[in-house]
């Protein structure tokens, strides 16, 4: 989920044979996943950043 321009949460949805980059971060306890994200490509794209996505 990414948050565009207005401030308005939209989720990405992945098809198969995709995901997501991303670290999952462990110590002791606690759990952390960061997504890796990039600057849109497309010039007025409606996010200042999106997940990266691998296939």
């Amino acid at each position: 989920m990414e948050k565009d321009i207005e401030g308005h949460s939209h989720w990405y949805d992945l098809t198969k044979g995709k995901w997501l980059q991303g670290l999952v971060a462990r110590d002791q306890d606690e759990q952390r996943v960061y997504v890796v994200t990039i600057e849109p490509e497309m010039e007025g794209a409606m996010y200042n950043r999106w997940p990266r996505i691998m296939s």
